[in-house]
């Protein structure tokens, strides 16, 4: 199956994670990034995180290059207020194509993934098969 690496992240842990991924898989980590950066301050962060979440908000991201020929796309997130980042439903509002198999990864599992499934599932074709898995970055043997 021919892979890519997505991935949104704010602090750099998510990235390390897609990065170890992605070379353990020869390919390259594709990341989303917002237009406008998020703040610094963990405080101001959370509290734009979370009522860009219960608003439905939606986030401009940079354009993201998908290859053509990829079957299986695993995209590797923060779960933020127990749901996607809204860059990332940005994103998959803006995938204009259909994937076999998606693999939602998370760095720093902590209480489940909340509504994560229910969002994917709304943007990506019926005939997609998701599975959402728990990892850090040396822990990803599962994808």
């Amino acid at each position: 199956m021919n892979k890519q690496i997505v991935y949104f992240s704010n602090s750099g842990n998510n990235e390390r994670l897609a990065k170890r991924i992605a070379h353990y898989y020869g390919v390259n980590a594709t990341p989303i990034i917002p237009v406008n950066p998020y703040p610094n301050k963990y405080h101001e962060l959370t509290s734009q995180a979370k009522i860009e979440r219960f608003r439905h908000i939606n986030v401009a991201i940079k354009p993201v290059k998908l290859e053509s020929n990829i079957n299986t796309l695993i995209l590797v997130s923060p779960i933020w207020y127990a749901d996607l980042p809204r860059p990332v439903v940005t994103f998959l509002k803006q995938v204009q194509r259909s994937f076999q198999h998606v693999v939602f990864v998370s760095d720093k599992f902590m209480i489940g993934f909340g509504i994560c499934k229910r969002t994917l599932k709304k943007y990506l074709s019926k005939q997609t098969t998701i599975d959402l898995i728990a990892a850090n970055s040396n822990n990803f043997s599962r994808l």
